[in-house]
């Protein structure tokens, strides 16, 4: 297949009044363009009407303005929403709108498929494909704000969004795209996000773990730890549980104290495999008095695999062995179960022989 030309949101808008210079044209035109980009959310040449021609003639020759087609649009019982997006080289990613009680929660992906392995999430079934540029990311976000805007929920009036990279991929296997992208969704004359409504979650590999450093923006952390030793973690996530978790855990706590910010740590309930009493009473050790709080998450059970959700009963006594620990832990129940709206899933059943 030939090499696909980047795409203009792979670029920082800071960048490109100079680029326009390069280009023979005045700086102001790449505020234009910036514009038309982040304000406008436009998505092909012709609606940038502000740039002329030949100048569009000449952007086009090195890039393109979109790289995301919508395919399939579900809306589940409960109101999540759940996207599946074509790529320019045939591949698909998804994208969730969650409505929470006063706001919605954008998921977004980082990458078609994954690396990392984790025994219960679909994505990891296929492997990893690629990496998503700068502007696959960034371009999730605006469709689903459109999508938003043209169906709003009636109870959050104007309290705008909040993105969590929750979807496809591992976050710190792309880092370089996903921290361009953090850029261009923080700057001015980008999306204009505060860096408060942002998440990153990640599994925490070994060769990604020493970039969280790297951010320097106050994003928020979510660490998906699987296992409260580094026995139990490796069992669940092979991958990222190379990385030992006290490892993870000092990472996760020195970026708390650095932003200002508490990490949450989340917590897969599967029936007979973390849901131990045991293992709360590690998870209870490790956790107590630092910066964190946890989330337990029941697993969202795929269509082709035998691993349950706990019982109720089971999370409960869970979640009091921990909050009998002083640490806060908290129950949240995945949205849209009637819709697969857990990551990789309606990409996986769409690739089904027969499916449609």
């Amino acid at each position: 297949m030939t090499a696909l030309k980047p795409l203009l949101r792979d670029i920082v808008p800071s960048a490109w009044p100079e680029r326009m210079v390069a280009l023979g044209a005045p700086r102001y035109r790449g505020r234009q363009l910036a514009h038309w980009l982040y304000d406008r959310s436009a998505t092909d040449w012709g609606a940038m009407h502000t740039l002329p021609r030949d100048l569009r003639e000449r952007l086009a020759d090195s890039h393109d303005p979109a790289g995301l087609e919508p395919t399939i649009r579900r809306v589940a019982d409960d109101g999540t929403r759940k996207f599946l997006f074509r790529l320019r080289d045939g591949q698909t990613v998804e994208s969730v709108i969650i409505p929470m009680e006063n706001h919605a929660t954008f998921c977004i992906s980082s990458q078609v498929g994954c690396a990392m392995a984790c025994r219960f999430c679909a994505t990891a079934r296929g492997g990893l494909v690629r990496g998503l540029t700068p502007g696959e990311i960034v371009e999730q976000v605006q469709h689903l704000a459109r999508d938003l805007v043209d169906d709003p929920f009636p109870q959050h009036g104007d309290r705008g969004f909040n993105v969590v990279f929750m979807g496809m991929g591992e976050p710190l296997d792309n880092f370089d795209a996903v921290r361009t992208a953090l850029e261009i969704f923080t700057a001015p004359e980008g999306l204009g996000l505060s860096s408060r409504r942002i998440q990153i979650s990640t599994s925490g590999p070994p060769h990604g773990l020493p970039r969280l450093a790297e951010l320097d923006l106050p994003v928020g952390l979510t660490i998906s730890l699987g296992g409260a030793d580094d026995a139990d973690r490796r069992k669940v996530m092979p991958v990222s549980g190379k990385a030992g978790v006290a490892e993870v855990l000092d990472a996760a706590a020195e970026h708390a104290r650095r932003h200002n910010r508490r990490v949450t740590i989340a917590w897969v309930l599967i029936r007979g495999r973390t849901d131990h009493i045991e293992q709360a009473t590690t998870l209870a050790a490790v956790t107590r008095d630092r910066p964190f709080k946890v989330n337990l998450i029941p697993l969202n059970e795929l269509d082709d695999d035998d691993l349950l959700a706990s019982e109720g009963a089971s999370v409960l006594a869970f979640q009091r062995v921990l909050t009998d620990a002083g640490v806060p832990a908290f129950i949240r129940v995945s949205g849209g179960r009637d819709i697969g709206a857990a990551c990789g899933q309606l990409r996986r059943q769409m690739a089904r022989p027969g499916s449609s």
